[in-house]
Formats: C-alpha cells, structure tokens, sequence
C-alpha cells in the first residue's frame, strides 16, 4: 500500500482496529469464564453475564462502523479501498500460524 492509499485507508483502518479490539476482548472474556467453568465449576454471575453482553454489544458496534467506513471507501476509493484488504489479508495471513485457534 503506498502513503497516498495508506492515508485514503486511514479511517477505516482504524475501524478495522477497533473491531479486532473488541473481538478480541469479548472472547477473551468468554474464553475466560468457559475455562472457569469448565475447570471449577464455576457458572458466571450476573454482573459477568452482563459485561458479557455489553463487550458483545460493543463489538456489534464497532462491526457496523467498519461495515460503513468501508463501504464508504469502496465508493470513494476503489483502488484504496483494494490495498486495505489486500494488506489486511497479509497481515492475517503471517500471524495465522501464531495465533490460537480458540479465538475466531
């Protein structure tokens, strides 16, 4: 990607950023009370339940802003809009082999 693409791509990069972010967060929390669960016995409580919910709301929200920046630079920038997936596949693609598999 070239600075001019790198700086068209910038919000939705961002975008991009925070709702890896929130993944990331939310099944970290879940895979967190699983494991307790699983290990202890141990169900969440309600107060957990709810931060659940909210991390999953959260999340859903940062889905519908990278959904819209997106899209938002496909129309503006096609070429741009290309480089960012283009990128956002390498990157996947080179930290696939280090990443767990419990987290999707």
């Amino acid at each position: 990607m070239n600075e001019k693409q790198r700086q068209a791509t910038e919000a939705t990069w961002q975008a991009y950023n925070a709702m890896e972010t929130t993944k990331r967060r939310h099944f970290g929390y879940l895979q967190a009370l699983e494991s307790r669960r699983n290990k202890f016995n141990i169900e969440p409580g309600e107060a957990e339940n709810q931060l659940l919910a909210q991390l999953l709301r959260d999340h859903d929200g940062q889905v519908t802003l990278f959904k819209s920046a997106s899209e938002a630079l496909r129309n503006s920038n096609p070429e741009a809009f290309d480089a960012l997936w283009a990128y956002i596949n390498e990157i996947n693609a080179a930290l696939a082999p280090f990443e767990s598999k419990e987290i999707h």
